[in-house]
């Protein structure tokens, strides 16, 4: 059956995929059907220009809230949305109820109390919360729910203290880095990584050809798309780049410049895009490997590799308002309090204006 079949559906029957919720991810990801649904719920619209939901499940609601233009989510938003979304349908039937509208104010704060002993980190509740929140306040001002339920979530106050302490050691990098001076592979998207601050996925989605050599700086730029929609042109050292070419030599795939070459800019061994996922596992596997911890002997990630770069760039001098331009962060209130916390506090420090003279 159709997704969009499924979630269009009779007065008796509102949740047809509670026994089968975890396959939904990927037919949710699918905004085909937006279209089309749109145009069913709205052939009942209001003389107020209300559309009437009542014959869609609340799968079909979420698909609706999630795909909205206005919102204008990226994929990987999507994602996080749907798994939220979806297990909140899954503790609907934990309470033996069938529909998201049988649902009541003291079931949300119950809710909330399970999320809270699942996840006492701040910063995790606090985007589980913030998903949850704005999902009911929507199906509440469409009129698809009576009740405000959103007024049994309280918005969590992050502990900036939560926040763990990604700093690295210089040499700490630069040791991982050689561990893998016979890896091309693995050297150059560290080093790549380390100099840019680029996610994986803006690694792995560009192609070749999206590589340029600009002449007036004596550059090479790697065109890019950022998490949020934005277009970046990363610069791309002449030694990490020297690495990627090797690497591609192995595979057999050219290492000219050309704006044509339609092959992936950083290929898996298969000369193919890689999988997010797949990389980041690949890839925080052998950084554990080499011995890549934070100075606060925290296993690294692939992600904590901006948090280098930002760290190392304010080190050098570099204005915060660059480097948050740089990462991508619509605010450089993002970049102080997430990724320069300690640094600022160590720079701010005003102990060398004391000292004590013995004789």
């Amino acid at each position: 059956m159709r997704l969009s079949e499924s979630i269009i559906i009779n007065q008796h029957v509102h949740n047809p995929f509670s026994s089968n919720i975890r396959n939904l991810h990927v037919q949710l990801l699918d905004k085909q059907m937006y279209r089309e649904i749109i145009s069913y719920i709205s052939s009942q619209e209001d003389i107020k220009g209300n559309y009437d939901y009542s014959s869609l499940s609340n799968i079909g609601m979420i698909y609706l809230f999630v795909h909205h233009p206005a919102s204008n989510r990226r994929d990987n938003t999507k994602k996080d949305y749907i798994r939220e979304l979806l297990s909140l349908i899954e503790y609907i039937s934990v309470l033996k109820k069938s529909d998201l509208r049988e649902l009541t104010r003291f079931d949300m704060e119950q809710y909330q109390y399970l999320l809270e002993k699942k996840y006492p980190t701040t910063t995790t509740r606090a985007k589980k919360i913030g998903i949850l929140r704005s999902f009911l306040e929507w199906c509440y001002s469409e009129d698809y729910l009576v009740k405000n339920l959103s007024r049994g979530l309280i918005p969590v106050r992050i502990n900036r203290e939560d926040i763990p302490e990604r700093e690295f050691d210089e040499g700490v990098v630069q040791k991982a880095i050689m561990h893998f001076n016979d890896h091309p592979k693995i050297k150059s998207l560290l080093l790549i990584l380390a100099t840019t601050g680029l996610r994986l996925n803006e690694i792995i989605v560009p192609e070749w050809g999206a590589l340029s050599f600009d002449t007036k700086r004596n550059k090479y730029y790697l065109r890019t798309i950022t998490k949020r929609g934005k277009i970046r042109y990363a610069t791309i050292k002449d030694y990490a780049l020297e690495e990627l070419c090797e690497y591609r030599k192995r595979l057999g795939l050219s290492t000219i410049i050309n704006s044509k070459d339609t092959s992936p800019f950083y290929p898996n061994r298969y000369s193919k895009h890689y999988s997010l996922s797949g990389l980041s596992t690949f890839l925080s596997k052998h950084m554990e490997e080499a011995g890549l911890v934070t100075i606060q002997n925290q296993r690294a990630t692939p992600h904590f590799m901006r948090h280098y770069f930002a760290q190392a760039a304010f080190s050098g001098g570099a204005p915060i308002g660059f480097i948050a331009e740089t990462l991508g962060h619509a605010i450089e209130k993002t970049t102080k309090e997430n990724y320069l916390r300690n640094s600022i506090k160590k720079e701010h420090d005003v102990s060398e204006y004391v000292d004590i003279h013995l004789p």
